[in-house]
């Protein structure tokens, strides 16, 4: 750590000259900033950090507290702010080289932009000599997304959040259904919850990205790792993989059979309508992102305290080439190094990844608030929880052949957003299969 310590002196000589003079330009705070870091005066400012605000981000904040605690001398500046607007506002910054140390992002294909834009470090050489814990501290599975070409662009700061099936126990008892194991089974799942007339699984479309997992799921079931490896390369071609044809017909029997609660195109997942459909029974399920759990938590404590939500994961397709170990979903959000970063920066940002994001008080601090971080330590500090649901995700993730990111997140921007709006459509029986393939396909870069 002989060099570490010598440019963290370097710095701290540098913080006597006066403001400014720590090497980069530092960003102009957001307008729309909700939580900050900043030291006193700044003066001692060493590095800077973005981040949006979840509920995750206390952690972002305790972290760097801890470290500027201990580091009068080498300050980090944090500035979390509002997922609206966020990832126009980052890639602002990085265009005109005033991007903070350390940014904040989701992975896929936004970061594979900014890599063979030049514009983040590869913390795979970064960290090699001096700080090879911040890489290998985590899982493998939680690692993909942070990964471009088989180097590491950046470091999960949050809980992962793998798409389950959250079911309320009691409408299931009632029912006299098991949770299904194959396609077939949930297609006659909707048929008996329909008779009963409960809704088989509520969705809140009005949002569009909730019914990505379904088909991210049907395509991996049919088709395997393979098809999404081919669609992100952006292979001619990809989208009309016969894997991607039938997730697309097999939505739209499933919307046909009347698989969703009626009016699920106009629900927000962010109103929080669509899990309490779940929790007051009026749906039987839910397919959705892992902190839907905690979220129906702090909404019905009683209804979560009694043993009434209950989880699955996504069936088996009979006949399909995917492993139906696979998840999709989030594995965690990432802070990388940018490139535009003077040294003493990069290694300040180095020492902090190292000392404070994901050590013990960091990962107790995620699963305190019922979530799971993808660090090898989980395991243990899980072993004597009675929280079942946090090792049921652990053990999914854990157990993962593949994860595969959110669709909208894995591909371009661009992309990404055409495929809400397409998938949107197919969902509303506004177009065919064909035409779904055919309107993705079109979105391939050369």
């Amino acid at each position: 750590m002989l060099r570490s310590k010598k440019i963290l002196a370097a710095v701290a000589s540098l913080a006597l000259l006066g403001a400014g003079c720590s090497g980069g330009a530092q960003p102009g705070d957001p307008e729309d900033t909700t939580a900050a870091n900043a030291p006193a005066g700044k003066s001692g400012v060493a590095a800077s950090a973005w981040a949006v605000q979840s509920s995750q981000s206390d952690s972002f904040i305790a972290a760097v507290d801890r470290w500027n605690a201990d580091h009068p001398e080498a300050q980090i500046d944090l500035q979390v702010m509002p997922d609206n607007g966020y990832k126009d506002k980052v890639r602002v910054a990085l265009g005109a080289g005033e991007a903070p140390t350390l940014i904040y992002g989701w992975g896929g294909g936004g970061l594979r932009d900014y890599v063979e834009q030049g514009l983040v470090e590869s913390l795979t050489e970064l960290t090699a000599d001096e700080y090879p814990e911040v890489i290998d501290r985590y899982l493998p599975a939680a690692m993909g997304a942070a990964s471009v070409d088989g180097d590491v662009y950046g470091v999960p700061v949050s809980n992962m959040q793998p798409v389950v099936f959250l079911f309320n126990k009691e409408v299931m008892g009632t029912l006299g259904v098991e949770p299904p194991e194959t396609w077939s089974e949930l297609m006659e799942f909707v048929d008996v919850a329909n008779e009963a007339d409960v809704a088989p699984f509520a969705l809140a479309g009005q949002s569009k990205w909730p019914q990505l997992p379904w088909l991210a799921y049907l395509i991996d079931r049919q088709g395997g790792p393979e098809v999404f490896q081919a669609i992100e390369a952006n292979e001619p071609d990809a989208w009309k993989d016969p894997a991607i044809l039938e997730a697309a017909t097999k939505i739209q029997d499933l919307v046909r059979a009347d698989g969703f609660v009626s009016d699920y195109a106009a629900i927000s997942y962010e109103s929080g309508a669509a899990d309490a459909l779940v929790y007051t029974g009026k749906a039987a399920a839910i397919l959705m992102l892992s902190n839907a759990y905690s979220n129906i938590a702090k909404s019905a404590p009683e209804f979560v305290e009694a043993g009434n939500l209950g989880y699955f994961t996504f069936p088996e397709v009979e006949g399909g080439a995917g492993d139906p170990a696979n998840v999709t979903g989030n594995p965690a959000n990432l802070w990388s190094v940018t490139s535009a970063a003077s040294d003493e920066e990069k290694q300040v940002a180095l020492q902090f990844l190292d000392e404070q994001v994901m050590n013990d008080e960091y990962v107790e601090e995620i699963i305190g608030r019922s979530g799971v971080p993808g660090v090898k330590i989980v395991e243990e500090k899980l072993a004597d929880s009675d929280d079942e649901f946090s090792k049921f995700v652990f053990d999914i993730v854990a157990d993962a052949p593949y994860f595969q990111l959110s669709l909208d997140q894995a591909l371009s921007p661009e992309q990404g957003q055409a495929l809400n709006t397409a998938l949107d459509q197919l969902f509303l029986l506004q177009t065919t299969p064909e035409q779904f393939v055919e309107t993705m396909n079109a979105t391939i870069r050369s």
